[in-house]
């Protein structure tokens, strides 16, 4: 098996997703390249709403364009009507209701391909943002953003998971601008979820799971609780919970600054 490694370490912030050490990679059986990387860890939802610069729930609409380093190919496929008619749910969360039936991320997009060492793929996604669990960067209600992730197809990474279209998602974010990403031409600004997955929330009816097992409280109280009742054993269960436990912990968090901020000002 080839390894190499990727030099993404050295000021590309985009390419290990908020990894805290450059990844090393290899291929595997199935083509795609496999890239290991060290992220950040989070116990709870309180953790990645302050690592966070936003948190949002909403539908991924559309996937805009596939990049590498060289260069990329914007998407002409129609994007998700988020208003589409769904099922019905008597009792919905606010920001998962009229929420498209869930697709598949659409073919054909292939932009530049998997290229070389230097080349870490990545997806770009229109996302519409239907609430707001942290507001910033002039981020409103109903405003549309686009979310750049790891491109699953072209690369299998742990702790990274695939967003889809037409699904619903809570998502704590951090903004890339165009000096953070000097590689990437085709989107000059966007978002990636805090920690790979550990970001990345998905939303059913009347319910929330996050994506990444590492997720298993709301506080950061409660997980250093749950951890600490582990006693080195198996992993507490993942965190379940619904939109409104999201805010609640998001309220902890901004309580948190709010009063470092105003012991700092002191």
């Amino acid at each position: 098996m080839k390894s190499m490694r990727f030099p993404v370490a050295a000021g590309v912030a985009l390419a290990c997703l908020t990894a805290c050490s450059g990844p090393g990679s290899s291929t595997q059986g199935d083509g795609r390249m496999h890239v290991e990387a060290d992220y950040a860890q989070y116990a709870s939802a309180e953790d990645v709403t302050t690592a966070a610069d936003i948190a949002i729930t909403g539908p991924i609409l559309s996937v805009q364009t596939r990049e590498c380093d060289e260069g990329g190919e914007t998407s002409t496929e129609p994007a998700i009507d988020p208003t589409a008619p769904d099922s019905t749910d008597p009792s919905p969360d606010p920001s998962a209701v009229s929420s498209p039936d869930p697709t598949s991320t659409p073919s054909g997009i292939a932009g530049d391909g998997p290229g070389g060492e230097n080349c870490m793929p990545m997806v770009f996604l229109k996302v519409r943002v239907a609430g707001m669990m942290k507001r910033g960067f002039g981020v409103n209600d109903g405003d549309e953003i686009v979310v750049g992730n790891i491109d699953t197809d072209a690369v299998s990474m742990e702790g990274t998971s695939p967003l889809t279209v037409g699904k619903q998602y809570a998502l704590y974010l951090t903004q890339l601008a165009a000096g953070d990403h000097p590689g990437i031409t085709s989107v000059p600004q966007f978002w990636i979820p805090v920690g790979g997955n550990q970001g990345i929330f998905a939303l059913a009816k009347g319910s929330v799971t996050p994506a990444s097992a590492n997720i298993v409280a709301l506080t950061d109280t409660e997980a250093q609780k749950k951890l600490r009742a582990s006693s080195g054993a198996s992993r507490p269960e993942r965190l379940h919970t619904t939109v409104d436990g999201l805010k609640k912990a998001a309220e902890v968090a901004a309580a948190k600054q709010h009063r470092t901020s105003r012991k700092t000002a002191k």
